[in-house]
């Protein structure tokens, strides 16, 4: 699908400098850009900048950073053709500010490497929606080095947009670069990336034009005749500056008196391209004037709707002139139907618009509204409205489209959008203020959305006095006063409006749940099944998402993984009536539970990519749930892959959240991590820190209370294991048997299959093997049928090494105790500890008599050269715990380092 851009060479200022035609694999709004096989126009080679940039092998980014002008759309241009030349893919992306939602970024970014990863043999993704993580795959699996270059990056101010770059950076194939245009400094973390030695920075010095760039700029590309003292005059006044060279150089054509123009060329920046920019609008006709000052007013536009703006026919001849003409006119869509001005120019003309017209610009946004709505189109209709300070207007368009809005998900948006209503505006549309209230609930603006409800009880009435109601209601459930939310909800629950879908959908939800937590299953199905019942729109809409998670976590807590799985995986991505995207925040929830079902599961890959995904949007939504089963998660999987810097990222970020929005639950949860892992590696005095760290915010920890993020995570829990660790084995078992019966009366299935696998290492640890094996027999019997398998490897090597010893008489009695054979050997798969590695190790020459099959296995990767972090991630451990292997392996062949350690395994023949 050719596509005829045209790519300013100077920051988009400069037409003249223009690349070849280029080809882009999807219909957006903004511009992809991949590199043809057609060689670009001649312009001023940057040799000694390339140079840099091509040699930087080390250089995963390459920021190019200065303002307006300074050529960093041409550097671009110039390594891109250097990438063709030595074969190397390259993906283009012109950014722009809506580019600022993150699932947009992520589709454009997809799309774009869906077309340049095919053309290298790979399969792209299916027709699923794309998300953050799946295309940081999609990098992390292309077969050959490419280069992705991003110009504008100064549009992007969204922390989300940005945190996926650092991410993009970080996950970058070996070979591979991403290369940044900016006016601006991206908050994407410079420093660590600058300290790894993987940043190459290109700034304003380094971009100016020397004299003899100049000089060959001007001569020889734009052809004007300047005597030597001209071009060094031109040259001091311009500093160097790419844009100004350039932008005189289109007034210096059509004059005479080159000396006199230059002599009077002066003034800052921004007035300099202001002023030259407004010399070539005047030498434009007075019709073609118009047209660009009226359409600036138009994030993007196609014929129809310039025609409805301008009130003009002829609007396809203007629109083929400017593209002729390169008067910054930018296709953004393969069929080039749609198009938009370069931001800067379409800056200038809406200030030209302004000053000429006072008063037209409203008008035209207006009309540009209706157009919109008539298309079928509220959402940029509405923001036309808001441009043109048409406030009530657009509260009244959002009431229209409301329940529009809230079914497709565009809740953030519309809780944007409300956030600019003033008042005394939103008064006069109390169900605007109602879904004020409930929005701002749901992120962590809870003192905001209480003003909101109070206010409209005072100005729409007591049929009103409900709402603020609903959000203390909502509180207590996020702030785990569960008994306290149930018997407020019920009561809300039956007085509310029978015409009140929206708000009685996100009560019932939160009453569900906290029924759940306290152990009223049936209550909370009924429920449910009621709230379904109430309205058909249900049913089309994502509260139908919402009320299947509650669904699902319940079926989580009680121990049928597969079906909650089943569950997930059957419920639709996208609304069926209605075809429209699912919400963040019911995506959001879905996501995370998901993730943490293929956690269970031991799909560990397709769960970090769940979770990955919703790291980004967790921490600002009001479930400490939510946040705690992303960050502890992403935390455990990375540890398990050696990756300890992003375990400590995750378990900081979330107890700052903790503290942040008040949650004891989601601080404590940091520091169980924190001491679970202290515990695996044997560093009991850091665990009892930690441990106390959690008791101080442990105050919800109690048998008769549950929540999903913590059925197998509280203090009590994590004391026992410590307790295991610790030598006190006996007193372990004592608490151990007795939270047993408790989590078996309320029905905490989840909770007890862990409780049986901490027994029966307690038992092992007191000398009780046939006692550790029944109890690990009753382990594997109810994690078998549904598929629990993290539950057991997160317990580590003492698991490990008892499941080995269960196994030499355990797997051939698994039928007789109800235990499915085949979850059994896919468990023993995951710990290393399979028949296959038990044949390996039986193969030895006798080193499974001295070693363990794990320190057997890491004696081996260690002979083949690997390092401590490399074997920690073959293995699926952590370096510390591997180091604790080795120590032990140096330890029972008495030697002194892996060198001896090597040479006395080789003597013995058991490696080569």
């Amino acid at each position: 699908m050719p596509v005829h851009r045209d790519n300013p060479a100077v920051d988009s200022l400069s037409p003249a400098l223009s690349p070849a035609p280029v080809e882009s694999s999807a219909s957006r709004s903004g511009s992809i850009k991949f590199a043809s096989p057609k060689s670009a126009d001649s312009h001023l080679s940057r040799s000694h900048l390339l140079q840099q940039m091509a040699n930087a092998d080390a250089a995963r980014l390459i920021l190019i950073r200065a303002a307006a002008g300074f050529g960093k759309t041409t550097l671009m241009q110039q390594y891109r053709e250097h990438c063709m030349t030595s074969g190397k893919p390259v993906l283009w992306i012109n950014l722009e500010t809506a580019d600022n939602d993150l699932q947009r970024f992520v589709n454009l970014l997809d799309k774009g490497l869906g077309a340049l990863i095919s053309r290298s043999g790979e399969q792209t993704l299916g027709n699923d929606p794309p998300n953050a993580q799946d295309v940081l795959d999609q990098l992390v699996n292309s077969p050959l080095p490419f280069a992705i270059l991003l110009d504008e990056v100064e549009v992007i101010q969204n922390p989300e947009v940005l945190e996926f770059l650092q991410q993009l950076v970080e996950q970058l194939p070996g070979g591979s670069v991403l290369v940044m245009a900016s006016r601006s400094t991206p908050g994407i973390g410079l420093g660590r990336i600058r300290a790894r030695g993987q940043l190459l920075e290109i700034r304003p010095g380094d971009l100016r034009f020397t004299p003899e760039e100049a000089m060959a700029f001007i001569r020889d590309k734009r052809q004007i005749p300047l005597h030597d003292d001209e071009l060094a005059t031109l040259y001091r006044r311009t500093e160097g500056w790419i844009a100004g060279l350039y932008l005189a150089s289109l007034s210096l054509k059509d004059r005479d008196d080159h000396g006199a123009f230059i002599s009077s060329f002066s003034g800052s920046n921004l007035e300099l391209a202001e002023y030259l920019t407004e010399d070539i609008l005047t030498r434009q006709t007075e019709d073609c004037r118009v047209f660009l000052m009226q359409t600036s007013i138009l994030e993007q536009f196609c014929v129809p709707l310039c025609e409805a703006v301008t009130g003009r026919s002829d609007s396809r001849a203007m629109i083929d002139h400017l593209d002729r003409t390169n008067l910054f006119l930018v296709p953004v869509d393969s069929q080039q139907q749609w198009f938009r001005y370069h931001h800067l120019f379409a800056s200038f003309l809406r200030h030209a618009l302004d000053r000429l017209y006072p008063g037209m610009a409203q008008t035209l946004h207006k009309t540009a509204a209706h157009w919109f709505f008539e298309a079928g189109q509220p959402i940029p209709g509405v923001e036309h409205l808001f441009n043109a300070g048409l406030l009530d207007a657009a509260a009244q368009a959002l009431n229209t489209h409301l329940d529009t809005l809230i079914d497709s998900g565009r809740t953030r948006l519309l809780l944007r959008w409300l956030d600019r209503i003033e008042e005394s505006t939103r008064d006069r549309y109390p169900q605007l203020s109602q879904a004020y209230a409930w929005l701002l609930a749901t992120t962590t603006r809870l003192k905001d959305a209480m003003q909101v409800a109070e206010r409209l009880e005072q100005e729409s009435g007591p049929a009103y006095a409900y709402v603020a109601e609903v959000l203390k209601c909502l509180h207590l459930g996020a702030t785990d006063q569960a008994e306290a939310c149930c018997s407020k909800g019920i009561e809300l629950l039956e007085r509310m409006p029978a015409d009140e879908v929206h708000l009685y959908m996100v009560l019932a939800s939160s009453v569900a749940i906290n029924m759940v937590a306290s152990g009223r299953y049936d209550e909370a199905r009924h429920l449910l099944s009621r709230t379904l019942q109430r309205d058909p729109r249900v049913h089309s809409s994502f509260l139908r998402h919402t009320l299947s998670v509650n669904e699902s976590t319940l079926d989580l807590i009680q121990g049928r993984l597969s079906n909650a799985l089943v569950r997930m995986q059957s419920t639709p991505d996208r609304p069926q009536n209605n075809g429209q995207r699912k919400p963040h925040e019911a995506k959001l929830s879905m996501d995370i539970l998901h993730g943490l079902l293929l956690y269970e599961n031991g799909d560990f890959a397709q769960a970090q990519t769940y979770l990955s995904r919703s790291l980004f949007f967790a921490k600002h939504v009001s479930s400490p749930d939510n946040q705690i089963v992303t960050h502890v998660l992403t935390a455990r999987i990375a540890y398990r892959q050696g990756d300890r810097t992003t375990w400590t990222r995750c378990l900081m970020e979330l107890e700052h959240i903790g503290r942040q929005v008040g949650s004891r639950r989601v601080e404590c949860s940091a520091w169980l991590e924190r001491a679970r892992v202290a515990i695996l590696e044997q560093r009991l005095d850091s665990a009892v820190q930690a441990l106390h760290s959690a008791d101080l915010a442990g105050d919800w920890d109690r048998p008769d209370f549950i929540r999903f993020a913590n059925d197998m995570d509280t203090p009590s829990i994590a004391r026992q294991r410590l307790r295991i660790f610790q030598g006190e084995g006996a007193a372990a078992v004592k608490a151990l048997r007795t939270a047993i019966e408790q989590a078996r009366h309320w029905q905490h299935h989840r909770r007890e299959l862990k409780l049986h696998i901490l027994l029966a290492l307690a038992l092992d640890s007191i000398q009780h093997p046939q006692e550790a094996f029944q109890a690990l027999n009753e382990a594997l019997r109810l994690a078998s049928h549904d598929g629990f398998l993290a539950t057991f490897i997160e317990e580590g090597e003492r698991m490990t090494g008892l499941l080995q010893r269960w196994a030499t008489t355990g797997k051939a009695r698994c039928k007789e105790l109800g235990i499915e054979c085949g979850f059994v050997e896919k468990l023993m798969q995951q710990l290393g500890t399979s028949d296959a590695s038990m044949e390996d190790a039986r193969n030895d020459n006798g080193a499974h008599e001295v070693l363990t099959v794990r320190e057997y296995q890491i004696l081996q990767l260690l002979a083949a050269g690997n390092r401590n972090r490399e074997i920690a991630e073959k293995v699926f451990l952590s370096e510390f715990t591997v180091k604790s292997h080795l120590q032990k392996i140096y330890a029972k062949l008495e030697a002194k380092g892996r060198t001896e350690t090597l040479a006395i395994a080789r003597a013995r023949g058991w490696i080569t």
